[in-house]
């Protein structure tokens, strides 16, 4: 489902984790929260690699028609390449809290032709702490399996 959504933003893959970490508490939040993190890397690298002239999407996915132009574009990739820590900082904050919205961030990365190496690693550890503290919500929230097998009784 991860995949699906982060492929076709169709609605929220938050919401939905919530939805499956309420409905069966015998999943575990560290289960859970990889599996959805990866899912939506999957999804969002696809997006990174049709920004960035790899792949080729259908057009029915083609969302990021408005291209800026070419000297507007090789003056944020000179901005990127010397300030590669800022922009792998942007995309691990943008997974974790989604200020900017990792659905704009993703494309954009791969646009502005940022390393693979450094995408990746940012938008994994921002993904994943976001899914994991998300799948633990519900447990923490009703004060019952808190993470780390922790309890409050």
């Amino acid at each position: 489902m991860s995949v699906s959504t982060a492929v076709v933003p169709v609605f929220s893959s938050e919401m939905y984790l919530v939805g499956v970490a309420l409905a069966q508490p015998e999943l575990s939040w560290w289960v859970l929260g990889p599996a959805a993190a990866v899912g939506q890397l999957v999804g969002k690298t696809v997006h990174y690699l049709a920004a960035r002239g790899v792949l080729r999407l259908p057009r029915l996915l083609r969302r990021y028609r408005n291209r800026p132009d070419g000297e507007t574009l090789r003056r944020l990739q000179a901005a990127c390449t010397r300030h590669r820590l800022s922009g792998a900082t942007t995309v691990f904050a943008s997974g974790l809290v989604g200020l900017p919205p990792f659905t704009l961030v993703a494309p954009a990365a791969g646009l502005l032709k940022a390393p693979l190496t450094v995408w990746a690693p940012a938008a994994t550890a921002g993904r994943l702490i976001r899914f994991c503290l998300l799948a633990a919500l519900p447990g923490l929230l009703h004060l019952g399996t808190l993470p780390f097998g922790w309890s409050l009784r």
